[in-house]
């Protein structure tokens, strides 16, 4: 009877590691399948290490990820607060004089110079040039014949 119940206990012990294997295996062909395609067949050492450096550079560029999703929200944040304005131009005549009015907002990058060359280039000679700032607007206004 010893002999028997010995008997069946290995009988029971080689299922259990047999099924172990073949669950191991399993689980390492599920973690090859996750890893960047190799050209060559490695030894299970070597796909641990793999996976280990592999999950690391993952790990970084998440990190990076992040830190770029964070400052493309300050980013948005800060074009939200700086409200772009729209440049509005309007052009009064006063018979023999012209009355130039420019309306911008102030993180517009604008150089009046560049304004005054372009009438002056259409003929118009400046009587005056005028530049005041309203909240986040710049007003130019400008007075040629």
């Amino acid at each position: 009877m010893d002999n028997g119940n010995g008997a069946s206990m290995r009988i029971s012990r080689c299922l259990v590691e047999r099924e172990r294997r073949k669950h191991m295996k399993c689980l390492f062909t599920k973690l090859s399948s996750l890893l960047p395609i190799q050209q060559t067949k490695m030894s299970v050492p070597e796909m641990v290490d793999q996976a280990t450096a592999y999950v690391k550079e993952l790990q970084g560029r998440l990190e990076q990820y992040k830190g770029t999703k964070v400052q493309l929200e300050r980013t948005c944040e800060m074009r939200k607060r700086k409200r772009m304005i729209r440049p509005v131009l309007n052009v009064i005549d006063l018979g023999y004089n012209l009355e130039v009015n420019l309306i911008t907002g102030l993180n517009v990058e604008f150089a009046l110079s560049d304004f005054i060359n372009i009438l002056q280039e259409e003929g118009a000679d400046i009587l005056s040039a005028t530049c005041h700032h309203a909240g986040d607007k710049a007003i130019y206004t400008i007075l040629c014949q």
